[in-house]
């Protein structure tokens, strides 16, 4: 009974060692494609009367003068003001005298 307990063992590990390291480099491709950017800025503007999150973090000068965008091809051309948070309590700062123009 050993003997054969012994060989079903050596068998077993044998296609256990050939599997894992097959299994984990499978799992590790998968996990890269898995993977995706995180899309929060944090950026609010009040756009249509709704607070509308912004894609792209735009302001990022040094400047201490608050940031406002501007939304490419707007029929409006409205230029919005720029929150940190979504209450639009808290203007962002690091804008420049020229509104950004984002592409959202």
């Amino acid at each position: 009974m050993g003997i054969l307990f012994n060989h079903l063992n050596f068998e077993t590990m044998k296609k256990f060692k050939f599997l894992m390291p097959m299994m984990a480099f499978v799992m590790a491709i998968g996990m890269a494609f898995a993977t995706q950017p995180n899309s929060d800025t944090g950026l609010w503007v009040l756009r249509n009367g709704v607070p509308y999150q912004l894609k792209t973090n735009t302001c990022q000068s040094n400047e201490q003068t608050e940031c406002y965008v501007k939304f490419f091809g707007d029929p409006t051309h409205a230029v919005y003001r720029v929150f940190e948070d979504q209450g639009l309590s808290v203007p962002k700062k690091g804008g420049v005298l020229i509104p950004y123009v984002i592409m959202d």
